[in-house]
């Protein structure tokens, strides 16, 4: 009897963990690949809406072998709302000011190399 109570236990615990986890974790709002073994000048996009005060998780690997990488959030005016560090990985945040639909911009100038970034909604 006393195992059947343990077993029990365990399982709500486990069961409450998970359903912590799934009501807290990022929100995935996109991500933007690239791989060019040539140099390339090009934009790449996502879009997502956002409301004021939403926390925004910005992930970044790259890889810049030449030329230039940006990473720069627009609002839905076009207008630069923030813009990324340069850098080899990056993990950074951004707080939301108004609601709207935001656009990041990967803007490549004679790039060669790789990059991924990753964009979630933090609660």
């Amino acid at each position: 009897m006393k195992k059947k109570i343990i077993t029990i236990s365990t399982i709500c615990i486990i069961i409450l963990i998970t359903g912590i986890y799934l009501l807290i974790r990022p929100k995935s709002l996109g991500n933007i690949n690239g791989n060019y073994t040539e140099q390339e000048t090009i934009t790449s996009t996502i879009s997502f809406s956002g409301k004021a005060g939403d926390k925004i998780k910005f992930s970044l690997a790259s890889n810049v072998k030449e030329g230039e990488l940006e990473m720069i959030l627009h609002d839905s005016e076009g207008r630069e709302v923030y813009r990324l560090d340069k850098a080899k990985e990056l993990e950074t945040f951004y707080t939301l000011e108004k609601t709207d639909t935001y656009t990041l911009n990967a803007q490549c100038n004679n790039f060669t190399g790789k990059f991924k970034i990753k964009v979630y909604k933090v609660k």
